[in-house]
């Protein structure tokens, strides 16, 4: 999709915020080194700039999700270690051993057909996933486990052993019965194999409510650092943490209305008196989902509500005066003594947070702030 650099809608990302998280996340966890996880698109904060403010910010590392998300980050000159995520064809071994990226392996076939494509040149990081619970990907009995990394140190010509990780399923939660199984399956999977460079369990629940339990020097965050409680308020506040987003616009278009005009498709707004309505150039097309209709963004100070149908590319908000063509609309983001956040919208919407910012398309300019 084209970046519409155009218009004045725009995504920040803070990076004084990004550093405070981390800075958090460190000092809760007690955590060494911090892999931030910028997967789709870093959460839909933008890969590029979100990854440039971690590293400045005292990120160790990196994970992503495919190949293609750590070739972007090499491409842009960041030579913090990247994990990816998930599962990658074997024919591209070779491409991540030169530009150093580490492979997650979860079988022991993987390895052996890697090991036939790789020249040896340059070896191949590897962290070993294991399935604790999360029913997902990964090693799920330790005899197979051991035999994994065993050819890989067998094959230390070919292969690097750096890291052995798995991923819970649920960790911010009151009710820790399945985080404590999963840990439990964790020990008798891993207790005395030769442990790597990276020996990481902990996501963003984890790290923020668990520390003392698990392995903590190496922790692998997501929606912490992007300034989202992981509890999302059973736990926890989320004071000590500080947004990194901000979403605004610009009104484009300013009229006054009678009453009895509708707005939009389908008239699901009709004015009830003199009303001014501004336009504002984002749309489901963007991202900003047809069911926010009715949220209320924020200008001058003040909130205005979204009237009518959120279109593809353009929606309408009831203003509380005439403003002229050009005055700021927060979506997302602090306006004054008013604020929006990402669970503000998520609320409105029945969502995730997540759900709402991995929508953000990439038509939306992102742009790096103080």
């Amino acid at each position: 999709m084209v970046e519409a650099i155009t218009r004045p809608t725009r995504l920040e990302v803070s990076k004084s915020a990004v550093e405070h998280n981390i800075m958090t996340v460190k000092n809760v966890s007690g955590a060494d080194k911090v892999f931030l996880t910028v997967k789709s698109n870093a959460y839909g904060f933008g890969l590029i700039p979100m990854a440039q403010a971690a590293v400045a910010g005292g990120i160790y590392g990196l994970g992503v999700a495919v190949l293609d998300e750590a070739i972007a980050l090499r491409h842009e000159r960041i030579t913090a270690p990247i994990l990816i995520l998930g599962i990658s064809q074997v024919k591209y071994v070779e491409l991540m051993a030169v530009q150093h990226i580490m492979a997650t392996v979860v079988s022991l076939d993987w390895l052996e057909k890697a090991e036939q494509q790789l020249t040896g040149e340059q070896r191949l990081p590897i962290t070993l996933g294991i399935d604790t619970g999360m029913g997902r990907i990964g090693f799920r009995d330790r005899d197979t486990l051991a035999k994994a990394i065993q050819f890989v140190l067998d094959h230390a010509d070919k292969f690097e052993y750096v890291g052995l990780s798995t991923h819970f399923a649920e960790s911010d939660s009151s009710d820790t019965r399945y985080f404590q199984k999963q840990l439990t399956r964790w020990h008798q999977l891993t207790d005395d194999l030769p442990k790597p460079k990276y020996y990481h369990v902990a996501n963003s629940g984890a790290a923020m409510y668990h520390a003392e339990e698990v392995p903590h020097e190496v922790v692998r965050v997501g929606t912490v650092v992007y300034g989202i409680e992981p509890s999302r308020g059973e736990l926890a506040d989320g004071r000590n943490l500080k947004p990194v987003m901000a979403l605004r616009s610009e009104v484009n278009f300013v009229k006054r209305l009678p009453a009895g005009e509708g707005i939009s498709y389908s008239h699901k707004y009709t004015t009830t008196q003199n009303e001014w309505i501004g336009t504002v150039p984002i749309g489901y097309g963007d991202g900003w989902l047809r069911k926010l209709m009715g949220f209320r963004v924020i200008i001058d100070g003040q909130y205005a509500p979204i009237v009518g149908q959120v279109a593809m590319d353009q929606l309408m908000i009831r203003l509380p005066r005439e403003y002229p063509e050009g005055k700021t609309v927060t979506f997302i983001g602090q306006d004054g003594d008013l604020e929006n956040t990402i669970e503000d919208v998520a609320q409105f919407a029945g969502l995730a947070p997540w759900e709402i910012t991995t929508g953000l398309q990439d038509r939306i300019h992102r742009i790096l702030v103080d």
